[in-house]
């Protein structure tokens, strides 16, 4: 082959041999013998690693020549790197471990470094590991090989195959500079004796020499070619480390001045910058590249779009996320990668659900933030006057109407508001007075719709099914005696609602029955009494009873017990008195605010044999406490029994705005009297005008209540007509006499 055909970088390669052939032997005597120990294959880094500390007994490190590691075993990567931090090279052995002069007869020399040779270096090299030597695969060499690797190598090692007298081989390295080594073989099947090794070790070390050394497998027990059993090798190693051998690495021969600063062999640094990493969606960035030694790089900007070829680049990213930008750089040999991560943010918009948009009240409604451009705090108007910061709140609408509820949503990149409506339906509210829960037959009562919300309304006042009315207000007679109950349904276009009232109508009768009493089968006057209440219940031993008095009719509001017997359905009657009751002789202490009588089935059931746990409720105007400037400490309910009046425990039970509640356990039902005690004050004189005594007259209206008359005492001073008319007298005779 003629020199002058040959490619440049080829030139240059041999060019380089020529220049190590001419570097002489002057150095040896200054170094100091030894061997330089390698082993070849990937999948001979496990057996290294297991045998380690044969090494390290003799303070002997080696060279591990290796191809990819995808030809080694499991653990292979972390084993290699177990050797690396013990001091090992690791070397270069071609990529897929291909024969060079078979590939080089098919392929180019471009090829074959593209395929074999870089990959290799650019693998090595990211596990850590820098590369400096080479390893023939199969020992198959030649000049042009020779000159392709010498830009990238400082030793490239070959083999004397077939050695049996290692003395008589090439395999010392006599610090010459010579860039290509050939090593003997020292597996047990190699032919090699261990005598001619150690032969070899002494010549190396009388002449301050390095013997070239490889092996393959190391097993403790030999089975076939390509292994060194775990005896030979330590021999080796011992014999080298009693006669002072030095254990060199094969990066320890040739001249470091064959590292040539080329690119193709210069460590590449991957490196840029962007002018934001946090944008709304559809904003660009700008990536500034600042790399070093690259020649080339590829830039993934992480969301899915085509890759730059440049890291000078403006990229828009439209969908909101976060995304990894990578940049990769490369030269011939190395590579190298750089991330940055790119958050895009979705602008901030307010947004939500409600569950159920419309209903009846109560209105339970659970709202469901869905808000985007993940906003960092929340702020709910409900509409009603609520609020709320919590992200996904609930809350009920407890009137009907329609409210707009407002969400603000808010972040570092500002607020944002939505609004929708809330319909929250009503149901009417049935209520109704009367003019009289009772009397005698034919009784005429006025009922008035005090419903709310209702649109219309239905009245059936005789229990019979049929409507008897659907004004607001009507008068309907009773004719007969009976309890009935009237009834009256509000109507609206949500729904209805119903109350009830129980109307009882007595029949006059001349007999005995009434004469004496009121009421209907009680021992107080009729005259005395000036309104009744009756309610109904189911009694059962051993159960609680309530009697609830809902009309408003008298003070008391329900009486409660727990029965020791069954007595079935029992009414319950309680009478506002107009007096003292004809029952009790006496008066009780304190201003008295009503006096009651309380009745429970026929005469003689609500005793401490029947009953027990009695409790009343009643109630009291607070106007009349204030008028009286009545202690509401004080008040009492007072019971008549044993011929006297006893008070009762009573407690405060609630209040609204116009009455206070209490109440008062009690040992059984009778005659009572609510009390109170006034609170000490000034007394202060106050001038009356003379009462207008016509216009009294004239504004006196009847009561629906049935009251009886009573002659009323006269106050008036004796005589106090006559001081009038004669101060009258007086006046006229001073007038003529001026």
């Amino acid at each position: 082959m003629k020199f002058h055909k040959l490619k440049p970088y080829v030139k240059c390669g041999l060019f380089l041999l020529l220049v190590i052939s001419l570097a002489g032997t002057a150095n040896a005597a200054t170094h100091e013998g030894g061997i330089a120990l390698s082993w070849d294959d990937s999948h001979n880094i496990n057996p290294c690693y297991e045998n380690l500390k044969i090494f390290e007994t003799y303070n002997a490190t080696c060279t591990m020549n290796i191809n990819s590691l995808i030809y080694s075993g499991d653990g292979a990567e972390e084993h290699l790197g177990a050797l690396h931090s013990a001091g090992w090279e690791i070397a270069a052995h071609g990529q897929n471990h291909a024969d060079s002069i078979a590939f080089l007869k098919n392929h180019t020399s471009e090829e074959w470094l593209d395929q074999e040779i870089l990959p290799n270096i650019v693998e090595i090299t990211g596990y850590g590991c820098p590369v400096y030597s080479f390893a023939y695969p199969y020992s198959e060499r030649n000049e042009i090989t020779d000159a392709l690797l010498a830009p990238y190598f400082r030793t490239l090692r070959s083999t004397n195959f077939g050695t049996v007298n290692v003395n008589e081989s090439a395999a010392y390295y006599k610090w010459d500079d010579t860039q290509v080594l050939y090593a003997v073989e020292i597996d047990d099947n190699s032919g090699a004796s261990l005598e001619s090794i150690k032969y070899g070790i002494d010549y190396a070390m009388d002449n301050g020499y390095v013997l070239v050394l490889y092996g393959h497998a190391i097993t403790p027990t030999v089975t076939g070619d390509y292994q060194t059993s775990t005896a030979r090798l330590d021999a080796i190693l011992n014999y080298t480390y009693q006669k002072g051998g030095v254990f060199y690495h094969m990066e320890d021969l040739g001249n470091s001045s064959w590292m040539q600063g080329s690119p193709r062999s210069s460590t590449v640094t991957a490196n840029f910058t962007v002018s934001t990493d946090s944008m709304m969606a559809g904003e660009n960035v700008t990536f500034v590249d600042y790399s070093i030694n690259q020649i080339g790089e590829l830039l993934d900007f992480g969301d899915g779009s085509a890759k730059s070829s440049t890291a000078d680049v403006v990229h828009t990213y439209t969908t909101p996320g976060t995304y990894t930008a990578t940049l990769t750089v490369t030269n011939n040999i190395f590579i190298q990668s750089m991330t940055k991560t790119i958050t895009v943010i979705q602008p901030l918009v307010a947004n939500f659900t409600s569950n159920p948009t419309t209903g009846l009240s109560p209105l339970n409604v659970v709202f469901t933030d869905t808000s985007t451009g993940f906003p960092s705090s929340w702020s709910w108007n409900f509409g009603d006057g609520s609020t709320s910061n919590n992200r996904n709140p609930t809350h009920t609408y407890s009137a009907g109407g329609n409210y707009n509820v407002n969400l603000t949503v808010s972040n570092e990149n500002g607020t944002n508001s939505k609004t929708a409506v809330i319909i929250v339906l009503q149901l009417p509210v049935a209520d109704f007075s009367t003019s009289a829960t009772g009397g005698y037959a034919p009784l005429s009562v006025l009922f008035t719709d005090l419903s709310q919300n209702a649109t219309s309304r239905s009245w059936d006042v005789n229990n019979d099914g049929v409507e008897d009315s659907n004004e607001t207000s009507f008068v309907y007679e009773y004719a007969s005696a009976g309890t009935y109950t009237a009834n009256l349904t509000a109507i609206n276009a949500n729904g209805t609602n119903s109350k009830t009232v129980q109307i009882i109508v007595d029949r006059r009768d001349s007999g005995s029955s009434h004469s004496s009493g009121g009421g209907g089968g009680s021992p107080e006057p009729a005259t005395n009494v000036k309104v009744k209440e009756l309610s109904q219940a189911f009694i059962t031993n051993g159960n609680p009873v309530q009697f609830n008095f809902p009309k408003n009719a008298t003070a008391v509001v329900y009486l409660s017990f727990d029965s020791k017997k069954t007595f079935g359905k029992t009414t319950t009657i309680v009478e506002m008195l107009k007096n003292k009751s004809k029952l009790t002789p006496e008066t009780p202490e304190g201003e008295v605010y009503n006096y009651l009588n309380i009745w429970v089935g026929n005469g003689g059931y609500a005793t401490e044999k029947n009953i027990e746990n009695a409790v009343v409720c009643f109630k009291i105007e607070k106007a009349w406490m204030k008028d009286k400037g009545i202690d509401q400490s004080s008040i009492i309910l007072n019971r008549y029994s044993d011929k006297k009046w006893n008070p009762l425990p009573t407690s405060q039970s609630g209040d609204d705005e116009k009455y206070m509640y209490f109440t008062t356990e009690t040992p059984g039902f009778s005659s009572f009297a609510i009390t109170g005690e006034i609170t000490a004050k000034e007394t202060v004189t106050e001038i009356l005008p003379i009462p207008d005594t016509q216009n009294l007259e004239q504004n006196n209206t009847d009561s629906e209540v049935e009251e009886t008359s009573e002659p009323k005492e006269k106050t008036g001073m004796p005589g106090f007509e006559m001081i009038y008319c004669i101060i009258g007298l007086l006046g006229v005779f001073l007038y003529r006499r001026r």
